[in-house]
């Protein structure tokens, strides 16, 4: 073989096997049509056909020319799936402070208790916030391969400076919304199944590590359903990824997975003690301090559950008012 026929030979190693030979026999008619303009009549030697061939570039950099760019998360992913890293990240990191704050008054504020606590929080803190990322980056790996992430390229090859021009559309999808509620779905689902562990209040206590769990077994009774309720979010949201607008539709199967997903937190929530705060605090000795966080921590489940109550009603009525809009915008047929 000649240095042209091994150069299109060593191109070919690094192209899909679908368009190889056409590839090949593209790569080979431009380099022939190339070096016979060069040679000007001349008769080709090694050397002329080494320099064009340097011109041309390297064959991994031509292959490279013929595919598609491969990336884990894309540049057009990547200011979404940096915006939901920081809030995880952070709301990761607030939860963990919390606890630390919580177990550092056992310690007795002496400095060799201390720094124990101090390093077990970090170790912990470490791995909590490897494994999110881990999950975050595997969550936009996926939707990006998949048709979500088209939708994405389609709005930036379809810009129209026209756009700047119109008000936005209130019906129109917006997509960071629903991959943080997947990437927030997926974390909780991973940690509430495989590291219940990290659901816990940890605290050194004489120099030993001790683990209270935050849920009870009552509350893990209602497992299932939380996966099933959690899966059922995760589809509405990929499923809502590849939409271009809110419709009807969606509106109403978005509000019936809303009031589902509510109405098992106000079951939860209304089952006694499904929360074992009471025994940690009993590990804390009996201080104001302790008294004070077990009469503050009586009434989350109250709190939480106001919340999610007024937070579900907010939902109805917008979803209604949205509805009524709609409606009332969609041309009927005249009767003749």
């Amino acid at each position: 073989m000649n240095l042209l026929d091994k150069y299109v030979a060593e191109v070919g190693k690094h192209l899909p096997r679908k368009n190889r030979a056409d590839i090949e026999a593209e790569i080979r008619s431009t380099l022939e049509d190339m070096l016979e303009e060069q040679s000007q009549g001349q008769v080709v030697d090694d050397e002329m056909v080494k320099a064009l061939l340097k011109e041309y570039g390297s064959p991994k950099k031509v292959a490279a020319t013929y595919k598609p760019k491969q990336y884990l998360i894309s540049p057009r992913m990547f200011p979404i799936f940096e915006l939901v890293t920081r809030i995880v990240l952070t709301v990761l990191f607030a939860v963990s402070l919390f606890g630390l704050g919580v177990g550092l008054p056992k310690t007795g504020l002496s400095g060799a208790d201390i720094l124990s606590q101090l390093g077990g929080w970090a170790a912990g803190l470490f791995s909590s916030l490897m494994a999110a990322l881990g999950n975050i980056v595997l969550v936009f790996a996926i939707i990006e391969r998949t048709q979500a992430a088209n939708e994405f390229e389609k709005e930036f090859e379809d810009w129209d400076p026209a756009e700047l021009e119109v008000e936005p559309d209130p019906a129109q999808v917006k997509r960071g919304e629903f991959i943080a509620a997947i990437v927030f779905s997926v974390l909780g689902l991973v940690v509430i199944n495989l590291y219940p562990d990290l659901i816990a209040i940890h605290m050194n206590t004489n120099g030993t590590w001790t683990s209270t769990p935050i849920f009870t077994e009552s509350f893990f009774r209602f497992l299932p359903w939380i996966n099933v309720m959690g899966l059922a979010q995760i589809v509405f949201n990929v499923f809502m990824l590849a939409q271009d607008a809110w419709k009807p539709s969606t509106r109403i199967l978005g509000l019936l997975v809303d009031v589902a997903g509510a109405a098992l937190t106000v079951v939860i929530l209304t089952t006694p003690d499904i929360f074992s705060f009471a025994q940690t605090w009993d590990m804390l000795g009996d201080t104001e301090a302790t008294k004070f966080l077990t009469k503050f921590f009586e009434f989350i489940p109250t709190i939480i559950m106001i919340v999610v109550v007024i937070a579900t009603i907010v939902k109805v009525v917008q979803v209604s008012i949205e509805l009524v809009k709609s409606r009332s915008t969609t041309p009927y047929p005249l009767v003749k």
